[in-house]
């Protein structure tokens, strides 16, 4: 059988902070007064700052928002019209032209994620997406996703790779089902005990896929 590389998305095939903020404003201007109902102005400020820069889901277990807040924040989320202006990487060419099956996992709101992939237009260079909802009633996580996936297609896991940038999500989870997890630090992050290999450049991949 040949290689099968699993992909992330936020700050592995894009920058997540190049999605300028008034593409998603709206969603905030609704949600904050109900933040500032529950808990205030001064901590408010911080909540929504952390949540311009942490994934919803951290932020929102940390300040315990509960169901009601959570469902709403997922009903805007839901309910936006996105225009997002974003661009892979430099180096997404390399990903392109590689011969291996390629498979796209990423986290967060569904909708959310299919307007980036969408902008992004790269939707077409996968042959499976699945997308971590982080707020379902049935989320599996990232590593039920791998399992199921290892499952669906009887694969040798000395085949699979999970490339992403993430140490607390996609490469624990592959690393803990024993898969090559290649991290990606297009910012210097340094490298995580969970990656079996670091790159910063999509070119590095070559010489490991070999």
């Amino acid at each position: 059988m040949e290689q099968l590389l699993i992909f992330d998305l936020d700050d592995t095939l894009f920058e997540t902070k190049s999605i300028e903020k008034k593409a998603v404003q709206p969603i905030f201007d609704t949600f904050e007064p109900l933040l500032i109902h529950r808990f205030g102005t001064a901590l408010t400020a911080k909540i929504v700052s952390e949540l311009w820069k942490y994934p919803f889901d951290v932020v929102a277990q940390k300040y315990n928002f509960g169901a009601t807040l959570n469902a709403e924040f997922a009903h805007l989320v839901h309910t936006h019209e996105y225009e997002l202006n974003i661009n892979t990487f430099d180096d997404f060419t390399v990903i392109e032209h590689l011969p291996q099956e390629k498979i796209l996992v990423t986290t967060g709101f569904s909708k959310l994620q299919n307007a980036k992939i969408d902008a992004l237009g790269i939707k077409n260079m996968f042959s499976e997406v699945y997308i971590d909802d982080i707020l379902s009633a049935t989320r599996i996580f990232k590593k039920g996703i791998f399992q199921n996936i290892l499952l669906k297609r009887k694969i040798d896991p000395a085949l699979v790779y999970i490339i992403g940038d993430n140490p607390d999500s996609e490469l624990k989870a592959g690393f803990e089902l024993g898969l090559h997890t290649i991290q990606v630090s297009k910012f210097g992050q340094e490298k995580s005990n969970y990656a079996k290999y670091c790159i910063s450049d999509f070119n590095e991949l070559l010489p490991i896929l070999k």
